[in-house]
């Protein structure tokens, strides 16, 4: 495989860090002063091995980092025969209109310079499994856990989160495709939690759910390297639309379906329209609030409501958050919490006020900057809960249900 860095006789200092972040992870990295060096060399090499280059195509990096330059120069670049090359363009952003046009001719993607070189290393990687990516239209849907919140500022965030990412870290269950949707769509601060950007434009989507394809979806995920989750949340906009409706959710769904086995959800604590729907689709649901009196009435509550809907989550645990302990290390409160909750699956997450502090200081999640703290231990019951779940149909992908 041979991978390119287009320079066009630039020398910044911008550009060198960039090529030097992009060579650590490929060191057999290239300089490129002009794309006809590989055109030529291409129409000189075809006859001789056509197989080799439909089999291993050529990739360009082509980085736009000068904030005076226009990007649909390059995206007219994109939008040229270039045989035989894959083109992946970076730059700080870049508007839903012009990766459409990037991506439209399949030769041709877009990373963002915050997150290279890995979403390089991504991009190479789905561009090789476009076989693979079809095959996997006809598996089973991926597994969904919803964590739902009995009310405000009970961590339900960081409770989903952590699973998520608990899960990746785990060597038994690494290798499964997670990801975590944040349907706080005003409010959403998982991406602050991670010190990663959040992409989702969920305006674009409900304005026109049909919009939504492969190339699209990617530019909305946010994918944490470290940990290997990806997660699809909206940047914070109090005016954001708060009605999703079925065809903006049945399309993000069924991308999602194509792409992962398991999914996370991270509900608001405002009930909507939509929040039924989720949760009828949901193989488990997670209930989470704090082991106070007010809280676990919020909690019973919350399990009414879950329990209300059309379909019910064949699986319902609660998450005591933030919990005290007595002298002993153990949860307090043991006894009252069994007379309100009865016979729920209760999880109690102990808590650990400074190495919470020290996750949303550095943007580090606790189960890797605290791993022996009480927060990421008792974290991985409800981990080893989420992994568990097995969905309870096997269609892909299954239409969210209409309401009546």
């Amino acid at each position: 495989m041979q991978i390119y860095f287009f320079t066009a006789g630039v020398d910044s200092n911008e550009l060198r860090e960039l090529e030097d972040r992009i060579r650590s992870k490929l060191p057999n990295l290239r300089n490129l002063a002009s794309i006809d060096e590989v055109t030529r060399q291409l129409s000189q090499n075809l006859s001789q091995d056509k197989a080799s280059l439909n089999r291993e195509p050529i990739y360009v990096i082509l980085p736009v980092l000068d904030s005076t330059s226009s990007l649909d120069r390059f995206v007219n670049i994109a939008e040229q025969e270039h045989r035989g090359v894959f083109l992946i363009f970076i730059s700080r952003e870049i508007s839903a209109s012009d990766y459409k046009r990037l991506v439209r001719g399949g030769s041709a993607d877009w990373a963002s310079l915050q997150s290279a070189p890995q979403e390089i290393l991504d991009i190479i990687s789905r561009t090789g499994q476009s076989e693979t990516r079809s095959a996997d239209a006809n598996r089973v849907r991926p597994a969904i856990a919803a964590f739902v919140p009995s009310g405000g500022g009970v961590g339900n965030a960081t409770l989903a989160l952590e699973t998520a990412v608990q899960i990746k870290l785990d060597k038994q269950t690494r290798g499964r495709r997670v990801c975590l949707l944040d349907l706080d769509l005003q409010a959403s601060h998982v991406c602050d939690y991670l010190d990663i950007e959040p992409r989702l434009q969920i305006r674009e989507i409900v304005q026109d759910p049909e919009r939504l394809d492969a190339q699209l979806f990617d530019l909305f995920v946010s994918r944490h390297q470290t940990s290997g989750v990806d997660v699809l949340a909206s940047p914070r906009d109090r005016n954001a639309p708060t009605e999703l409706g079925v065809p903006a959710l049945d399309a993000l769904f069924r991308l999602i379906s194509e792409r992962y086995d398991l999914m996370i959800v991270d509900l608001p604590a405002g009930w909507f329209d939509w929040t039924g729907l989720i949760l009828s689709i949901c193989d488990l649901a997670i209930v989470t609030g704090l082991n106070n009196v007010p809280g676990l009435r919020q909690i019973a509550e919350t399990l009414q409501a879950v329990r209300g809907q059309r379909r019910v989550p064949p699986q319902i645990v609660v998450a005591l958050n933030r919990c005290e302990t007595d002298l002993l290390g153990n949860p307090a409160r043991r006894a009252h919490v069994n007379r309100v909750l009865g016979r729920e699956t209760v999880v109690y997450v102990r808590d650990d006020a400074a190495a919470a502090n020290h996750s949303i200081n550095t943007g580090v999640p606790i189960s890797i900057a605290s791993r022996s703290s009480k927060i990421a231990k008792d974290v991985r019951t409800l981990a080893s809960l989420v992994a568990a779940v097995r969905p309870d149909q096997l269609q892909v992908p299954e239409p969210l249900p209409r309401r009546r």
